[in-house]
Parts: C-alpha cells; sequence; structure tokens
C-alpha cells in the first residue's frame, strides 16, 4: 500500500512562511541546563504546545548514523534527546525514539549511543525503520520513495539533527537528517540512483521534508563535528542548541554559522533548480543569540567527494548487513 504526495511548489509548502529561528548558547550537555534553554527557546514560539498536543504519539527523531559513543560526536548526543523527551512527558505527549541507522542495526547502536539507556529509564518504545511504505512523488526524477510507517504514521515529529559537516552534501542540519527515515540499504540504493546528476539526490531530500513535514527541529550543536564528516571528522565545540519550526531556515541559519557557502549546500542548490527557490537569510526572524555568537573560529569545512556510491560498495554494504542479521539470529537462537 502507498501513499500520494501532491505537487508542492511554493516557498510556503516548505513552511518557510515559519521562518523563525532561535539560537542559544548552550556550552555543556548538563540536561537540566539544556530543558531550561530549550524551554526558554520554545517560549518564543508560545511553549512546546506550539508544536506538540496532550496525548499525540510523538517520534523523536535522532542521528544514530552508527554505533559509537556520544563522546565521537557523530550521533545526537543523548543528553539532548532525554531533555527533549521529558518535555514532551511532562506535556503529556508519547514519545518514541526512532530511525535507521547507516551501519548497523537500531538495537545495537542504541546502545553505543546512549538511547538504549533512556528508552529504558523512561520506558518509552524504541522503533527501528524497518516497515518501508512507498510514497508516490509527483515527479518523473523522484516518483517514489520508501519511507519508515511508524515516522509517517506519527502524530508529530521533533527532527533532532547533529551539526556535523558532510563530505557529500555540505553538512548536515534539519532536512539530511530526515534521510534516516528511508528504510535501510534504500538509502544506499539512492546514492546509487540519484548520483550528482542534476542534484536530484538533495530533491529526494527535500521530498523526504515534504513527506514527513516535521513540527520541531532542534539542533545538537554542542560540540558539532568539523572537517570530513559525518563519520570521520573531528569534534568542535560551538556551544550552539538551535531551534525552529522550519528546517530550512534553520539550515539557511547554519550556513552561515559555519561559513559554508549556500552555493555548495546539495538541498539548496536543489531548492534553486528543482522549486526555483531560495531562502533569503534577510527574511529569517532569528531570536536569541546571534550568529556572531557562534562564528569566532573558522569552521573546519570538508573535503567535497562524490554523492554517488558505487555498485561494488553497496553489494558489499548488503552482505555485511545480511551476515549481520544472520550472525544475530544466530545468537539469539544459542539463547533460547
Amino acid at each position: 500500500m502507498g501513499l500520494q504526495v501532491k505537487g508542492r511548489n511554493t516557498i510556503q509548502d516548505f513552511g518557510i512562511s515559519r521562518g523563525q529561528v532561535v539560537l542559544s548558547c548552550c556550552n555543556d550537555y548538563s540536561i537540566d541546563n539544556i530543558i531550561k534553554i530549550l524551554q526558554t527557546s520554545l517560549d518564543y514560539f508560545g511553549g512546546i504546545g506550539k508544536f506538540i498536543s496532550s496525548g499525540d504519539k510523538v517520534l523523536i527523531k535522532p542521528n544514530l548514523l552508527k554505533g559509537v559513543s556520544p563522546d565521537a560526536c557523530v550521533t545526537t548526543h543523548p543528553a539532548v534527546i532525554e531533555a527533549i523527551v521529558r518535555i514532551v512527558l511532562d506535556y503529556g505527549g508519547h514519545p518514541f525514539i526512532g530511525d535507521s541507522p547507516a551501519f548497523g542495526d537500531l538495537s545495537s547502536v542504541a546502545v553505543s549511543t546512549g538511547m538504549a539507556d533512556i528508552c529504558k529509564q523512561y520506558s518509552i518504545p524504541l522503533t527501528p525503520f524497518n516497515s518501508p511504505v512507498i510514497v508516490a512523488v509527483p515527479d518523473n526524477m523522484v516518483r517514489r520513495i520508501a519511507i519508515d510507517r511508524a515516522a509517517l504514521e506519527a502524530d508529530k515529529i521533533i527532527n533532532v539533527p547533529k551539526l556535523k559537516t558532510h563530505v557529500q552534501v555540505g553538512f548536515t542540519g534539519g532536512v539530511k537528517n530526515l534521510f534516516g527515515s528511508v528504510v535501510g540499504k534504500r538509502k544506499a540504493m539512492w546514492h546509487f540512483r540519484a548520483g550528482d546528476r542534476d542534484h536530484i539526490f538533495g530533491k529526494m531530500l527535500l521530498e523526504v521534508y515534504k513527506i514527513l513535514n516535521p513540527s520541531l527541529h532542534i539542533i545538537d550543536g554542542i560540540i558539532a563535528l568539523e572537517g570530513n564528516g559525518p563519520a570521520k571528522g573531528n569534534p568542535r565545540q560551538l556551544g550552539l542548541l538551535g531551534l525552529s519550526g522550519d528546517a530550512l531556515s534553520l539550515d539557511r541559519v547554519l550556513c552561515d554559522i559555519i561559513n559554508i557557502p549556500v552555493s555548495s549546500v546539495e538541498i539548496f542548490c536543489a531548492l534553486k533548480r528543482h522549486f526555483n527557490l531560495e531562502v533569503d537569510i534577510r527574511e529569517i526572524d532569528i531570536k536569541g543569540s546571534p550568529v556572531s555568537s557562534f562564528t569566532g573560529k573558522k569552521f573546519v569545512l570538508p573535503e567535497r567527494m562524490p554523492i554517488r556510491f558505487d555498485l561494488p560498495r553497496i553489494m558489499l554494504s548488503v552482505l555485511k548487513h545480511l551476515k549481520h542479521k544472520l550472525t544475530g539470529a544466530k545468537t539469539r537462537m544459542e539463547h533460547i
């Protein structure tokens, strides 16, 4: 069973009419401090009730690229996720954490990244994205995208990316983080299928963003990742928590913070090429701390490489994935 998405090509269709971004200084991962900062940021919008309702099933979507320690700064820090979980619970929402890691299965990745402890402590579900729903897109280049059912059926989504450079698309922010809702190895196939042709990959990312339409985006830039991210960069103390109801406005502000040209960021190239739209920084209402609070030392940008994965790399990834699943199944059988 699939879903049909209507064509939407205006700036309002991407939520940019809501283009308010709140930037806050946050120098450590103290949970109580993060909660205080987030609540102050949310007050600019009228509180968390502007984004969720009591009783909502709320997907909290971190960046869980692979199973590494939070100190590696490759994944969203668990303290930020825990703070959001507590805010949602206090408001009467029903949060759950979900993602589809690029490397490994969610259960093991959640242990390494600290997400499993949060789910256990607060008795909330950890939901692997392994139930694809084919969403039809009215576009000859993208056509259909396999997005996880849990993401599609959530009442609200709070998108919580990690601020990282990215050798293929420029950097990872709000829009790119939603690629994790594309199920399993279909992500690698998109790298192969779209490649570097005509910013089709970026258009696909924008279509995923339109389909899911998260209520709220919170960027973990307290310690960001610079250099050759998203997995091999270097931690960089930035002291930033950013919040917006619109990922494109947030991502546009982040471009100025890390000093990356908009013309070298895949999603903005695709927005211009395929929708003839641009996000004007002058029209974004920036609250809280000014951009200049985070732009002291120059951010190290990535050495770029092609978006396209070659077929041998994809096949190797699939074989490793199958081996991991078979090994996991064997281990579970041994414990029965």
